[in-house]
């Protein structure tokens, strides 16, 4: 019996997105990614949002505003694993 696929967001913070082009400018690697996890939340790629909670939260930026501070403590409620 295998294991299902774990779900994955991605989060954005305050930045300049540099880190979501990355992951998106893999292509045929992300291709490879997407067969092994569940991408539930990752707006830069996709406007689908399926709500947590999630095994892995990516979170990429910094926590610059009282809205944030707020916004992160619920990721984290949200996500098994905080990856940031």
């Amino acid at each position: 019996m295998s294991n299902p696929k774990p779900t994955v967001a991605v989060y954005k913070f305050s930045s300049c997105d540099g880190c979501q082009l990355s992951i998106l400018n893999m292509e045929d690697d992300l291709l490879d990614l997407a067969e092994a996890i569940d991408i539930a939340f990752f707006l830069e790629a996709t406007r689908a949002e399926r709500p947590g909670p999630y095994d892995i939260a990516i979170v990429e930026g910094s926590v610059t505003t009282q809205h944030e501070i707020e916004r992160i403590k619920e990721v984290r409620r949200q996500a098994k694993i905080l990856i940031v």
